[in-house]
């Protein structure tokens, strides 16, 4: 009886891998190519649902191309430094090293490390622009950054979001991705550490009683297969473990909800050689950058699609607070940008009145500090007029 109930015990102590701790997780939607940029945006992006398309990836040059011995053959390979994270299961206390890409080649079947850098500038050329987002305006303002994902597999991603859409690719192995709808979460995605937007959580050992609201969340599930591309969702939570010989590339780019022009074909002579990437360092975004995060990354406007005056002034006030020379901005002048940028009066922002912000909140700015320095000046002058009458009038 002893033994039985301690078995029982040892039962109940463990705990499943994060994804299933309620139903089996659903899969996602599978289309067999990149769609063309409007029914991507239409179809998936406006609404936030993740999508595979199969086989994709492999009409890249990358996917025949990049081999261990390809890599290696190219002479830029040995002087070209990239980041190695230390732990396949990720820890982000780790720590990470450099390592030369031809060193990398050497070492990474044999060591628990794994390699997450910027796709070298002279392999770019290899990975085209998908056709599902061959839009001129989001090519040219709204690239982020691009990213290499390359180990011997065996790695597990911790429980996060990003700040921004996502076309991740594979030319090797296999990746899973276990995800959540932000939408649907709301706070029981316990992302427990906010700078950086990622839980404590262990992926392969779920703890409910720390972490409850995961035992209440509905999860999906994307299998890819060498070739396949996936879309994930602007801040859908997310864990990714990977399989064999692994190498991957993806590209972030900013959310924006705006309708703009794109192609309806393919863009074969387009590489993300031929893109400039802001950074996926928030800190060196721009002011007009970063309000526009502050206010998408918000709960209320993320589930509600608008933003209103009492959201804005909290999410824009912590922007300006957080900003060398902005700090002492009064709530009345961030209410008045907030009827600025609201064109049509109704008391909201909508997603392209918030849009606008990338254009219109530098100059709003400028001109409301304008303003006041016209107004300073104004008092300064009306002050040391007043003084030197007094002072004449008595002496």
């Amino acid at each position: 009886m002893a033994v039985l109930l301690f078995l029982l015990l040892l039962v109940k102590s463990e705990g499943e891998p994060i994804g299933y701790q309620t139903s089996k997780p659903k899969g996602v939607s599978i289309l067999p190519d990149f769609p063309d940029a409007k029914t991507f945006f239409q179809q998936y992006v406006l609404p936030a649902k993740p999508v595979i398309f199969k086989g994709a990836a492999k009409k890249f040059p990358a996917f025949s191309k990049w081999t261990d011995t390809y890599i290696q053959s190219l002479p830029q390979s040995k002087d070209y430094s990239i980041f190695l994270e230390e732990g396949k299961k990720e820890n982000r206390g780790d720590g990470s090293r450099r390592e030369s890409f031809y060193n990398f080649l050497n070492i990474y079947k044999s060591q628990d490390v794994y390699c997450v850098n910027e796709i070298p500038p002279f392999m770019r050329g290899d990975v085209p622009v998908p056709r599902s987002i061959a839009c001129p305006f989001l090519l040219e303002n709204l690239m982020i950054d691009n990213v290499m994902w390359f180990s011997s597999g065996g790695t597990k991603s911790v429980w996060h979001n990003d700040g921004f859409e996502n076309i991740n690719c594979l030319f090797r192995g296999e990746k899973t991705f276990i995800m959540a709808d932000r939408a649907e979460t709301l706070d029981r995605a316990h992302i427990d550490i906010r700078d950086g937007s990622y839980s404590t959580v262990d992926v392969d050992d779920v703890d409910l009683e720390k972490y409850p609201g995961l035992g209440e969340i509905q999860f999906y599930r994307a299998d890819m297969e060498a070739g396949d591309c996936l879309y994930v969702p602007f801040l859908w939570f997310h864990h990714v473990s990977s399989a064999g010989s692994n190498l991957a590339a993806n590209i972030w780019w900013r959310s924006y909800r705006t309708e703009m022009e794109c192609e309806d074909q393919d863009m074969p002579d387009l590489t993300i050689a031929d893109l400039k990437f802001m950074g996926a360092d928030d800190t060196k975004f721009s002011l007009a950058d970063r309000a526009h995060l502050a206010l998408y990354t918000d709960d209320y406007m993320y589930n509600h699609n608008h933003s209103t005056q009492e959201v804005f002034l909290e999410a824009i006030g912590q922007v300006l607070d957080d900003t060398p020379g902005y700090e002492h901005v009064s709530d009345e002048i961030i209410l008045w940008l907030f009827s600025k940028l609201d064109k049509n009066r109704n008391g909201i922002l909508e997603q392209e009145e918030i849009d606008r912000i990338l254009f219109d909140l530098p100059g709003l700015l400028a001109t409301e500090h304008s303003y006041l320095g016209m107004a300073r000046g104004w008092l300064e002058h009306s002050y040391r007029y007043l003084y030197q009458t007094v002072y004449d009038l008595i002496f």
